[in-house]
């Protein structure tokens, strides 16, 4: 199994949108919920899974939910997920806690229809890696995944608008030059998110105005 997504966060509603949103970090009460993305990559179909994950803070100290006093979580997925398929899922408010910030999926136990067993832990789980030419660096940052409707709108911006001009191509360059070094720096940081939620938000909600679709979207090559 290859891992695509691997998020903590809350489904909510965002000021000039219709609909509830994936949004990072705890929602109004503290709840944290957890949404896994997917792909089978064995020759068998799998019945169920179980992925262990645990919370931690901006400090990386390990949270434990306060209303039920523990921090690892066994979320179990039950199939069919057939070979070479892709799925998701969400659990809602896995944790009570504000002060989560991120997850670690420790482990993946596996059992597939034939009745065989797998257990995957630390190393042996494989994500999926996003091109270098993809970015959005900020973006994913701020909403918690490189994929969901907000990024997917301002990768079509990408693409479609700021690409076709030599300032907008300029603009990309300059960006992937300084934007990873300040995610890897702040991006887990309550005040960078702040700080560029608001701004992004109604850049997202005017290229929507404009007619620029939030539909899943594959990164152009340009």
């Amino acid at each position: 199994m290859i891992m695509r997504e691997v998020a903590p966060g809350h489904m909510g509603y965002v000021p000039g949108q219709s609909g509830e949103v994936w949004q990072p970090g705890p929602n109004s009460a503290g709840g944290v919920s957890v949404r896994f993305r997917y792909r089978n990559d064995s020759d068998k179909n799998i019945k169920y899974v179980t992925f262990t994950v645990v919370p931690y803070n901006a400090v990386k100290d390990v949270q434990k939910c306060t209303t039920r006093g523990r921090s690892e979580a066994y979320l179990e997925v039950t199939g069919p997920i057939n070979a070479g398929n892709t799925g998701s899922c969400t659990f809602e408010n896995t944790w009570y806690n504000s002060t989560i910030s991120t997850i670690e999926l420790t482990k993946i136990e596996i059992e597939y229809m034939d009745g065989s067993k797998e257990t995957l832990k630390g190393g042996e789980i494989q994500y999926e890696e996003t091109p270098k030419s993809a970015g959005c660096y900020v973006a994913t940052a701020v909403y918690g995944s490189y994929d969901c409707p907000q990024v997917w709108t301002l990768r079509r911006f990408r693409d479609n608008m700021l690409a076709g001009s030599w300032y907008g191509r300029a603009f990309i360059r300059t960006y992937y030059a300084v934007s990873p070094t300040l995610v890897r720096w702040f991006g887990e940081t309550r005040w960078f998110q702040k700080l560029w939620r608001g701004p992004l938000d109604r850049l997202v909600a005017r290229l929507r105005s404009r007619g620029v679709d939030d539909s899943p979207y594959h990164d152009r090559p340009w």
